[in-house]
């Protein structure tokens, strides 16, 4: 039977979609992620190499990146574009809008779906710009974290080459300064797709990296999660650290998701293997198998648990009763609590490949961990030896480099704004070509070194920052005067690296120069003085009120922020004037719900501190705690006052089981520690 051409086209996808706003206007320094700091874990439990390249969560800047935090859960009727890839044995479908999002991998041949298809769009606080979703296969990188590429669009193209056409996914990621990119290759007549990974860094100087692929496949009840490994690593939360475990420890094994009622993070590790692969298959041996070339040496499994948060989670991503799924993983590094390091000038290349799988069920759940995998290495080198994955790879390689012959879409600016820059090309073969938009002002920094009179009649929507924009600004004041523009992008640049002394004269400078909220903003950040900061801060707020044209996200951002900085520093008069004053607009949003939420408790008005927790939460971040927090605290405020006394120790805790956290309320994902032969889990 002939095979079909393998086919590249462009679709329109109708689903239920939540509304996703424009990104924060703010700039967000490094010191307000909303991440908690990892202890070193014990040199004893882990190898060199598990702990080369570690960093701390949180501790890493996200400028110039703006965060994603407007959508809501309110889903309607909408539509995404997609490029799929199709070659009649499995369908591709790739979002190029939400960081060219792997949405859908079906193998034709039995109609199956390989991968989680979230059946809706509902961002959630989990990227590292917050706003994230579940489903299908993402590229994760440069930085750690989900992508800051998640929910914005990037550069898909056709690469057409002898073997057949290349999908091509691209981009230049702003913190790193260095391009990343797929090319997602379907063989005429193969059921595999193959995945071409490229990171190029243009830097005369090295740069730490960042990669994971994760897949997202529907879970199953006796669904189990096989790698080559000889031990496990579990990152722990919440406190982010590392503890290497056991995975055979008898009365309960890893590799089966249902095992784990919260949720976890395990790193399969087996450092002498000849040929890394990852596996989720069904009761029946059934599922989605990944391996790779050599460079791709993590291999990890996550679940959210099946206790009530992990589910809770895996709803508020999807949609109830069609939302469960768990994650394999394949990265560059050990661990995701490791970078890895990319010289000056230099670049670094990989193959995955992406299979439907099939083996001898009960082999494939062997009690016994190792046979289990034998099983399935045996089939998976029956049809495809690693040495015809070697020979792939080497084509694809130099497929790489050329250049697409028909571009689909277009991502961001900044790519060709660094070339500007630099006036030299990242990586060959790659267009960064787009239209300016947002990045206006900056575009014209790059092209003639000045600002025009358009520019600097208001803030930009938003800000750059690295050494080449800093010497940018520098040489442009130099030549034609410092404006309030430069005064102020200097400033952040400045804060953003701890810099608090300049970073205080440039603000003061941009303010004289042209009274802005912004200005004012950033100096109340900078100044220690909590009464001091105060003032800044209504003084900030003040000068929104007498520029009505500002934009909605800052007036709402700005708002949320400031009632948060005030009830954190126990500012509680100022904050009820500030609340009182708000607009109906400003006051529903959720991050003010909940500090009216807390501000009631302190009150002892507890019935309109539970009023304000009756809502659907969209922004809540992975392991935040703070709707637990206050629901905990209000029940036991009733307690206390029905009894005319405080509570117990005891008591709360009686309170509190009888009194548990609503359904809709429970995004906990505290981790359970038992200990089971020699395994810690």
């Amino acid at each position: 039977m002939p095979h079909l051409r393998v086919e590249i086209r462009t679709e329109r996808l109708a689903l239920p979609v939540s509304r996703l706003g424009p990104a924060n206007p703010l700039p967000v320094f490094r010191w307000q992620q909303p991440t908690s700091a990892n202890p070193a874990p014990p040199a004893d439990n882990l190898s060199a190499d598990e702990l080369a390249h570690t960093f701390v969560w949180g501790d890493a800047s996200i400028l110039p990146y703006r965060v994603q935090d407007d959508y809501d859960r309110d889903l309607h009727p909408g539509h995404l574009d997609a490029v799929v890839l199709d070659n009649g044995l499995l369908r591709a479908t790739v979002l190029p809008d939400l960081g060219g999002r792997l949405a859908s991998l079906i193998d034709l041949s039995t109609g199956a779906e390989l991968l989680f298809r979230n059946p809706v769009f509902q961002p959630a606080n989990l990227a590292a710009l917050n706003a994230w979703f579940s489903g299908g296969i993402e590229w994760n990188g440069l930085i750690p974290g989900h992508s800051p590429f998640t929910c914005a669009p990037v550069f898909c193209g056709v690469v057409e080459t002898d073997d057949g056409p290349i999908l091509r996914l691209h981009e230049f990621d702003r913190v790193r300064e260095a391009s990343w990119q797929i090319d997602l290759f379907l063989p005429d007549g193969e059921s595999r797709l193959y995945v071409h990974g490229r990171i190029v860094n243009p830097n005369p100087r090295e740069i730490a990296c960042y990669w994971w692929t994760n897949a997202a496949v529907q879970y199953r009840p006796g669904m189990r999660v096989l790698a080559p490994a000889d031990y496990g690593i579990e990152h722990v939360l919440p406190d982010n650290h590392l503890e290497r475990f056991a995975l055979d420890a008898h009365g309960f094994d890893a590799s089966y998701p249902e095992e784990w009622s919260t949720a976890t993070s395990v790193f399969f590790r087996k450092p002498d293997a000849d040929r890394l692969w990852i596996a989720a298959l069904d009761s029946r041996g059934r599922g989605l198998l990944q391996t790779a070339t050599h460079e791709m040496r993590g291999r990890k499994m996550f679940f959210f648990g099946t206790g009530t948060g992990g589910r809770h989670w895996m709803e508020v991503l999807g949609r109830p009763g069609d939302s469960e799924y768990v994650e394999i993983q394949a990265g560059i590094a050990p661990t995701q609590d490791q970078e890895f390091i990319l010289p000056a000038g230099g670049s670094l290349e990989w193959t995955e490949c992406w299979m439907p799988f099939a083996a001898d069920a009960a082999a494939v759940h062997d009690p016994c961990w190792h046979t289990a995998c034998s099983a399935v290495r045996r089939t998976l080198d029956a049809q495809l030896p690693a040495q015809s994955l070697s020979a792939l790879d080497i084509r694809l390689r130099i497929h790489a480099s050329k250049p697409a012959t028909r571009p689909l879409h277009r991502g961001a600016v900044w790519g060709k704004l660094h070339e500007v820059l630099t006036g030299r090309p990242i990586a060959p073969g790659l267009d960064f070509d787009a239209q300016p938009g947002v990045a206006c002002p900056w575009a014209e920094l790059a092209e003639t070194g000045r600002f025009s009179a358009a520019s600097l009649a208001a803030l930009p929507e938003i800000w750059v920052a690295g050494d080449r924009w800093q010497q940018a600004l520098i040489d442009s004041s130099a030549r034609h005067g410092e404006t309030w523009l430069h005064a102020l992008a200097l400033g952040i640049i400045a804060l953003d690296r701890g810099h608090t002394a300049p970073a205080t004269a440039f603000f003061q400078r941009a303010h004289t120069l042209r009274p802005n909220a912004l200005s004012l903003r950033n100096l109340a950040l900078s100044e220690r003085d909590v009464e001091a900061a105060e003032r800044l801060y209504l003084s900030a707020w003040d000068a929104l009120d007498a520029a009505p044209q500002l934009a909605t996200p800052l007036i709402t951002s700005l708002a949320a922020e400031i009632a948060e900085w005030l009830l954190r520093h126990n500012r509680i008069a100022a904050l009820r004037r500030f609340l009182y004053g708000l607009s109906p607009d400003v006051e529903r949003h959720e991050r003010i719900r909940l500090t009216r939420a807390r501000l009631s408790l302190l009150d002892g008005n507890l019935d309109s501190a539970e009023q304000w927790l009756d809502h659907d939460f969209a922004t809540i971040r992975e392991g935040e705690t703070a709707l637990d927090e206050i629901w905990s605290a209000l029940q036991i405020a009733r307690a206390s006052r029905r009894l005319g006394r405080a509570l117990s120790p005891d008591e709360e805790r009686a309170v509190l089981a009888a009194s548990p956290v609503p359904y809709r309320l429970d995004f906990r994902m505290v981790r359970m520690v038992r200990t089971v032969g020699n395994g810690r889990v």
